[in-house]
Protein backbone atom coordinates (compact mmCIF):
# COMPACT_ATOMS: atom_id res chain seq x y z
CA UNK A 1 0.00 0.00 0.00
CA UNK A 2 1.30 3.49 -1.19
CA UNK A 3 1.99 6.13 1.31
CA UNK A 4 -0.15 9.85 0.54
CA UNK A 5 2.80 11.83 -0.48
CA UNK A 6 4.17 8.71 -2.84
CA UNK A 7 0.85 8.78 -4.41
CA UNK A 8 1.22 13.22 -4.69
CA UNK A 9 4.17 12.69 -5.88
CA UNK A 10 3.03 10.07 -8.51
CA UNK A 11 0.42 12.73 -9.39
CA UNK A 12 2.70 15.68 -10.13
CA UNK A 13 5.17 13.64 -12.09
CA UNK A 14 2.01 12.60 -14.43
CA UNK A 15 1.11 16.13 -14.43
CA UNK A 16 4.66 16.89 -15.97
CA UNK A 17 4.59 13.95 -18.03
CA UNK A 18 7.44 11.80 -16.50
CA UNK A 19 5.42 8.86 -15.30
CA UNK A 20 5.42 5.20 -16.93
CA UNK A 21 2.00 3.19 -18.18
CA UNK A 22 2.84 1.57 -14.96
CA UNK A 23 2.91 3.98 -12.82
CA UNK A 24 -0.60 5.63 -14.39
CA UNK A 25 -1.75 1.90 -13.73
CA UNK A 26 -1.04 2.06 -9.68
CA UNK A 27 -2.63 5.70 -9.69
CA UNK A 28 -5.62 4.29 -11.27
CA UNK A 29 -5.48 1.13 -9.09
CA UNK A 30 -4.90 3.47 -6.02
CA UNK A 31 -8.07 5.77 -7.43
CA UNK A 32 -10.13 2.56 -7.49
CA UNK A 33 -9.34 1.12 -3.96
CA UNK A 34 -8.66 3.33 -1.77
CA UNK A 35 -10.18 5.96 0.23
CA UNK A 36 -9.25 9.26 -1.63
CA UNK A 37 -8.18 12.19 0.52
CA UNK A 38 -10.55 15.34 0.38
CA UNK A 39 -7.96 17.07 -1.77
CA UNK A 40 -7.40 14.36 -4.20
CA UNK A 41 -11.25 14.14 -5.39
CA UNK A 42 -10.78 16.37 -8.23
CA UNK A 43 -7.05 13.94 -9.43
CA UNK A 44 -9.56 10.73 -8.91
CA UNK A 45 -12.49 11.99 -10.57
CA UNK A 46 -9.84 13.16 -13.74
CA UNK A 47 -8.02 9.37 -14.09
CA UNK A 48 -11.69 7.92 -13.72
CA UNK A 49 -12.51 10.03 -16.68
CA UNK A 50 -9.66 9.48 -18.65
CA UNK A 51 -9.38 5.81 -18.43
CA UNK A 52 -12.97 5.16 -18.52
CA UNK A 53 -12.65 7.20 -21.90
CA UNK A 54 -10.19 5.36 -23.25
CA UNK A 55 -11.66 1.96 -22.87
CA UNK A 56 -14.57 3.53 -25.42
CA UNK A 57 -12.85 4.91 -28.24
CA UNK A 58 -12.20 3.03 -30.83
CA UNK A 59 -8.72 3.72 -33.07
CA UNK A 60 -9.06 4.27 -36.54
CA UNK A 61 -7.23 1.44 -38.89
CA UNK A 62 -3.70 2.77 -40.37
CA UNK A 63 -3.89 6.06 -38.13
CA UNK A 64 -0.43 5.68 -36.93
CA UNK A 65 0.73 5.07 -40.56
CA UNK A 66 -1.09 8.57 -41.39
CA UNK A 67 0.54 10.46 -38.31
CA UNK A 68 3.70 8.85 -39.15
CA UNK A 69 3.39 10.35 -42.71
CA UNK A 70 2.14 13.46 -41.48
CA UNK A 71 4.78 14.07 -39.36
CA UNK A 72 7.56 13.09 -41.55
CA UNK A 73 6.68 15.40 -43.97
CA UNK A 74 6.28 18.38 -41.63
CA UNK A 75 10.11 17.32 -40.69
CA UNK A 76 10.78 17.65 -44.40
CA UNK A 77 9.29 21.33 -44.55
CA UNK A 78 11.28 22.30 -41.57
CA UNK A 79 14.36 20.86 -42.35
CA UNK A 80 14.24 22.95 -45.82
CA UNK A 81 12.99 26.29 -44.06
CA UNK A 82 15.25 26.05 -41.28
CA UNK A 83 18.38 26.53 -42.50
CA UNK A 84 17.43 29.53 -44.87
CA UNK A 85 15.45 31.10 -41.81
CA UNK A 86 18.63 30.66 -39.66
CA UNK A 87 20.89 32.40 -42.29
CA UNK A 88 18.02 35.18 -42.43
CA UNK A 89 18.35 35.67 -38.71
CA UNK A 90 21.87 35.26 -38.16
CA UNK A 91 22.36 38.31 -40.96
CA UNK A 92 19.63 40.61 -39.08
CA UNK A 93 21.61 39.83 -36.13
CA UNK A 94 24.74 40.52 -37.49
CA UNK A 95 23.72 43.62 -39.40
CA UNK A 96 22.28 45.13 -36.52
CA UNK A 97 25.35 44.91 -34.20
CA UNK A 98 27.47 46.06 -37.26
CA UNK A 99 25.25 49.59 -37.63
CA UNK A 100 25.57 50.03 -33.50
CA UNK A 101 29.39 49.50 -33.78
CA UNK A 102 29.54 52.10 -36.39
CA UNK A 103 27.13 54.48 -34.15
CA UNK A 104 29.40 53.88 -31.55
CA UNK A 105 32.29 54.48 -33.24
CA UNK A 106 31.47 57.56 -35.40
CA UNK A 107 30.04 58.83 -32.01
CA UNK A 108 33.19 58.35 -30.15
CA UNK A 109 35.23 59.91 -32.89
CA UNK A 110 33.41 62.76 -33.22
CA UNK A 111 33.46 63.93 -29.60
CA UNK A 112 37.20 62.82 -29.52
CA UNK A 113 38.85 64.78 -32.38
CA UNK A 114 39.25 68.25 -31.35
CA UNK A 115 37.72 70.28 -33.77
CA UNK A 116 40.33 73.04 -34.50
CA UNK A 117 38.65 77.10 -35.35
CA UNK A 118 40.23 78.42 -37.74
CA UNK A 119 43.41 80.87 -37.65
CA UNK A 120 42.98 84.00 -39.35
CA UNK A 121 47.00 84.53 -40.97
CA UNK A 122 48.37 87.44 -42.89
CA UNK A 123 48.03 87.36 -46.97
CA UNK A 124 50.63 90.10 -47.21
CA UNK A 125 53.08 90.69 -45.17
CA UNK A 126 53.89 94.29 -46.28
CA UNK A 127 51.21 96.21 -44.98
CA UNK A 128 51.21 98.72 -47.85
CA UNK A 129 50.51 96.08 -50.10
CA UNK A 130 47.33 94.90 -47.98
CA UNK A 131 46.18 98.33 -47.76
CA UNK A 132 46.25 98.55 -51.51
CA UNK A 133 44.54 95.46 -52.19
CA UNK A 134 41.63 96.24 -49.56
CA UNK A 135 41.39 99.64 -51.72
CA UNK A 136 40.96 98.07 -54.48
CA UNK A 137 38.09 95.57 -53.22
CA UNK A 138 36.20 98.33 -51.23
CA UNK A 139 36.44 100.31 -54.91
CA UNK A 140 34.63 97.11 -56.16
CA UNK A 141 32.48 97.59 -53.50
CA UNK A 142 31.31 100.93 -54.06
CA UNK A 143 31.13 100.42 -58.26
CA UNK A 144 28.79 97.88 -57.67
CA UNK A 145 27.26 99.80 -55.09
CA UNK A 146 26.55 102.61 -56.79
CA UNK A 147 25.25 100.70 -60.10
CA UNK A 148 22.45 99.37 -57.87
CA UNK A 149 21.69 102.75 -56.73
CA UNK A 150 21.57 104.17 -59.79
CA UNK A 151 19.21 101.56 -61.67
CA UNK A 152 16.98 102.46 -58.31
CA UNK A 153 17.09 106.20 -58.48
CA UNK A 154 15.60 105.10 -62.64
CA UNK A 155 12.88 102.90 -60.88
CA UNK A 156 11.54 105.54 -58.76
CA UNK A 157 11.32 107.90 -61.49
CA UNK A 158 9.28 105.16 -63.60
CA UNK A 159 7.32 104.69 -60.24
CA UNK A 160 6.83 108.76 -59.97
CA UNK A 161 5.30 109.20 -63.36
CA UNK A 162 3.02 105.83 -62.94
CA UNK A 163 1.90 107.23 -60.05
CA UNK A 164 1.28 111.18 -61.38
CA UNK A 165 -0.69 109.06 -63.85
CA UNK A 166 -2.82 107.10 -61.80
CA UNK A 167 -3.47 110.06 -59.87
CA UNK A 168 -4.56 111.87 -63.08
CA UNK A 169 -7.26 109.27 -63.83
CA UNK A 170 -8.50 108.91 -60.57
CA UNK A 171 -9.33 112.38 -60.41
CA UNK A 172 -11.10 112.46 -63.93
Amino acid sequence: MMKIFEIEKLIADFYEGKTSVAQEKELMHFFETQEVPPHLLADKELFQKIYNSCNEIEVPPHLEQKLSTFIDSLEKKEKTIKPHQERKINWHWISGIAAGLFLILSIGLYTHIEQQEPVLTDTYSNPKDAYKEAQKALLLVSINLNKGVSKLESAQKDMNKVNKILDERISE
